[in-house]
This record gives structure tokens, C-alpha cells and sequence, in this order.
């Protein structure tokens, strides 16, 4: 079990590195090597501020470097490839048509008043007379609908991502072999004593 502040582990940490490399690739006018470069820069100087602060809290190196090992081999490329997909949606403004302009909304209500209007005018049942007036009405929203659930679908990417990681440390403390990061060497395992040792 991690006795660490929260803080201080892993899926805290990568979604303290997410949140503020989000914020960063806001600016980001054209995602390439360099942006890249930078965002994974800035994960490596906010892991270097962490790790000062966590050294006042524990001294335990081999903690913090498989912690930081994990966060920038495992979660930081995985961060990057749904990031670069989520800032080429945005840039193309999610594939809305017209990037849900004026126009296009109008476009929108006019084709969902046409509709309405044809199905008012064809022997359908009574419970769907609504529709027409939902489709007026609804139409303009088309485009705000079509982010918003593109946002939402990053934005679930990202937090399957903290998760993962919850999962890769769980993972990680319950197998922890004796001298391999885990503060227990040969030299600590303690000697049986003299009479309950085996004799050939």
C-alpha cells in the first residue's frame, strides 16, 4: 500500500501533468516534433518542482524515480497521442459543416422546417407530430451537439488515461521482488537462527 500523500502518486501525477500540459496546448498553433518537445519539457520540469517537494515529505529515490519513469514512458506518449488527435479535431472545428456558422445554423432549421413540413403532410401517426417542430428547433443545435460530444469523448480519453495509471501502480506495488526497488536487500533478510537452520 502507498502510504505517500495523494499528491504524490502516480495517477495524481499524471493528471496534475495533464491538466497543465492541456492548459499549455492551448497555445499550440501547429502540433509537430517541437510542440511536442516543449509539452514533454514542461512534464519534466513540473515532475522536477514535485519531486523537491516530495523530498521533504519521504526519502525514498527509487520511489520517485520509478514514479517518474512511469509517468514519462508510459502515460506522457499516451497523453500525446490524444492530444494530437483531439488538437487536429479543433482545428478542423470538429468537421461541423461551415464550422457552425450563422449560415450553416440557418441551413440547419430551414432543412428541419422541410422535414417537419413533409412529414406533417404523410399519414403518420399522431405521437409524431412533434418531430417537426423538434427538428426546427433542434436543427441550429446540430453543430454545438457534434463538439460537445467530441469534447466529451476526449476528455473520457483522458480520464481512462488517470485511471490506467491508478491501475499501473496498484500493479506495481503488489510485485515488488526483494532488492529490486524495494528497499530490501540480501543483507536485510534476517538469518534463521543457528538450531532451526537445516543440517545435510
Amino acid at each position: 500500500m502507498n502510504l505517500y500523500p495523494r499528491q504524490y502518486q502516480l495517477d495524481e501525477l499524471t493528471g496534475h501533468l495533464v491538466a497543465l500540459l492541456e492548459r499549455r496546448r492551448a497555445a499550440v498553433e501547429q502540433w509537430n516534433d517541437e510542440a511536442e518537445a516543449s509539452l514533454l519539457e514542461e512534464a519534466r520540469r513540473a515532475l522536477d518542482e514535485a519531486g523537491l517537494q516530495f523530498k521533504e515529505v519521504a526519502d525514498d529515490e527509487a520511489y520517485w524515480r520509478r514514479t517518474t519513469e512511469q509517468l514519462m514512458t508510459v502515460a506522457m506518449p499516451r497523453y500525446l497521442v490524444v492530444a494530437k488527435a483531439e488538437h487536429e479535431l479543433e482545428r478542423k472545428k470538429y468537421g461541423v459543416w461551415r464550422g457552425g456558422d450563422l449560415l450553416s445554423r440557418l441551413a440547419y432549421a430551414v432543412g428541419g422546417l422541410l422535414v417537419g413540413v413533409l412529414i406533417i403532410r404523410t399519414a403518420l401517426p399522431d405521437w409524431l407530430e412533434p418531430i417537426p417542430l423538434a427538428f426546427f428547433i433542434g436543427g441550429p443545435l446540430l453543430p454545438d451537439l457534434q463538439v460537445w460530444l467530441a469534447t466529451r469523448r476526449y476528455r473520457k480519453q483522458l480520464r481512462s488515461l488517470v485511471d490506467d495509471m491508478r491501475d499501473e501502480a496498484a500493479d506495481t506495488s503488489a510485485y515488488q521482488p526483494l532488492g529490486i526497488d524495494s528497499g530490501v536487500g540480501a543483507a536485510d533478510v534476517p538469518t534463521p537462527p543457528e538450531h532451526t537452520r537445516e543440517r545435510p
